[in-house]
Parts: structure tokens; sequence; C-alpha cells
């Protein structure tokens, strides 16, 4: 009975941080002309739309790909697993990703999505695996992630997926994601105490 109780609460820890953020996304698409990430508006000082721009899209296709790679993710529990943890990674990439568009593709004039941040974590799971040994897994993760992304670029951003969201795929938002999880990935872990 306490192991059943024990499981449940742990389940229940895992789950609730991913749904709460679902549905957090969900709940900020009207919002999208306030958050969007606008070169010429951060220019006027609307700093907040250099992170902003992870969390909303350009319809619902967009927004369901992005789920649907999130839910893939906790569901290969490759997904931290305190909220703590998570969000912080969310953070950081979510840095990444918006500086790296404001300060090495000043030709990307706008963005919209969560894809960057998300391949930043496919990136960071796929590291996590090789340092565990996880050979098939991070193979697949890292190959996967990195793969897609090289395809976008050799497309021009242009293809199935930019018609689904109605957009070009910035595939620079997914390099900077990439590399901040990466960054993430082969940083010290932090001490508990």
């Amino acid at each position: 009975m306490h192991t059943r109780k024990h499981q449940s609460h742990a389940m229940l820890q895992r789950y609730y941080f991913p749904l709460l953020f679902s549905v957090c996304l969900l709940m900020l698409q009207p919002w999208q002309e306030s958050l969007l990430f606008q070169r010429n508006l951060i220019d006027a000082g609307q700093v907040w739309r250099l992170w902003t721009g992870n969390l909303i899209h350009t319809n619902g296709w967009h927004l369901g790909l992005n789920l649907g790679g999130f839910w893939l993710l906790i569901g290969l529990q490759q997904i931290a697993a305190t909220p703590r943890t998570l969000l912080s990674q969310i953070l950081f990439i979510g840095t990444g990703v918006g500086l790296g568009l404001w300060f090495f593709s000043p030709q990307v004039a706008w963005y919209a999505g969560f894809s960057g941040i998300l391949y930043g974590l496919f990136m960071l799971s796929g590291v996590r695996c090789l340092q565990q040994r996880d050979w098939l897994l991070a193979a697949v993760l890292i190959i996967g992630i990195g793969g897609k992304t090289v395809w976008d670029w050799l497309h021009n951003g242009a293809g199935v997926t930019a018609q689904w969201i109605d957009a070009p795929v910035i595939y620079a938002a997914h390099f900077y994601g990439m590399g901040s999880g990466l960054v993430l990935a082969l940083l010290p872990a932090p001490r508990t105490p």
C-alpha cells in the first residue's frame, strides 16, 4: 500500500509541471502579438520578447508539433525529474535562443515557437544518454534532431513543416537551442545539499 502511494506521488510529481507548462502554452496563444519576438519592437525597448517569442506559436499545427515533441521527451523519460530543474533548463535554453537570434541572426525579423527550446532539450537529453552509455537512444535523439535541423537549413526553412506552421522554419533558433542544450549537458551537475 505504501509503495503504491509513493509511486502515485512520484508519477504526479513527474507529470504535473509538464502538464501545467503545456496548458500555459495553450493559454498564451491569444497574446501572440504582445509576446512575439519582433526585432523592431525589441529594439524599441520591449526586451521581454527575446524570451517570450519561445512561448507562442504561429498556429495550432505549430503548437501541436511542439507539444508533441515535448511529450515525446516526457514519455521517453528524458525530461528533468524535478519541476525546478526543468524550468531552469527551459529558461536557460530560451535565453540562449533569444540572445542567439538577437546577436547572431540580424536577418530574423520575427520568431515564434517553442521549437528552439525543444531542440535544446532534445540535445541535452541526447548528450545525457551518451554520458549514461545509452548509445541507441543517444543516437536517435542527437542524429534525429541534428538531421532535422540540417534538413531545414538545406531547404532554407521551406518544406512540409513550413507549410503546416504557415511560416518559414527558423532553423537558426534550432541551432541556438541545441547549442544551449549542449552547454547545459556539459556543465557540472549541481551539488545537492
